[in-house]
């Protein structure tokens, strides 16, 4: 797994510089902004039977140019994630509340559409069951860091809005139950909008006022 997404990332990096020097050079410009969105979230591994929650997520984004169409992405996101299951005929729905921060390289293919794929670290903040009130003891049943990796596509207007896709595969086990052999992880995917703000060099500019 970790040979495949290094050969994804030399992949991006090689058509980046492929497309940067096939242009000319442009005036480039780190923009911030924020997020929001969907989080369709489940688990996989060893535990079975699971249906997925929708959930919401939400944060702050700045985007850091490296080359003409590379750039980096940070976010900082509350993300809200989890999973049910049927427990003795009624529903049981787990909340898995995380603080995120994933850093994606972003390859533009045209000045609208990227491709985009990076780590994500996240500590869980809090743990919620619908079935009874939660015990301090359910809280500590889970692992309370949470690596993955997200891929993604995005598409950004020039006014700065833009829309992202985007799969986090998790690769932590967050059992953390002592001497449980049960292994699951993380597993969702995200739909989102936002807006990049422009800084002041970077606004358009009427071109027709002194012709």
């Amino acid at each position: 797994m970790k040979s495949n997404i290094f050969g994804v990332v030399m992949v991006m990096l090689i058509i980046s510089t492929s497309l940067y020097s096939q242009q000319e050079s442009e005036p480039l410009y780190t923009r911030a902004g924020f997020k929001f969105g969907l989080n369709y979230a489940n688990i996989t591994g060893d535990i079975e039977d699971t249906d997925a929650r929708v959930r919401m997520h939400l944060g702050a984004v700045i985007e850091f140019p490296v080359i003409q169409r590379f750039f980096v992405q940070a976010e900082v996101l509350y993300s809200a994630q989890g999973y049910k299951f049927d427990e003795n005929g009624s529903e049981n729905k787990i909340s898995l509340n995380y603080l995120a921060l994933p850093i994606l390289a972003k390859v533009y293919f045209t000045d609208k559409f990227s491709l985009e794929t990076g780590p994500q670290l996240a500590t869980l903040a809090n743990v919620a069951e619908s079935a009874e009130d939660t015990p301090d003891e359910f809280f500590d049943s889970f692992n309370n860091f949470d690596f993955s990796w997200n891929f993604g596509a995005g598409y950004k207007m020039e006014s700065g809005l833009f829309f992202q896709l985007r799969y986090n595969l998790g690769l932590t086990d967050i059992n953390n139950i002592d001497n449980s052999t049960i292994n699951f992880k993380n597993s969702v995917a995200q739909v989102s909008v936002g807006y990049l703000f422009k800084t002041k060099n970077n606004r358009r500019r009427d071109t027709t006022i002194n012709q």
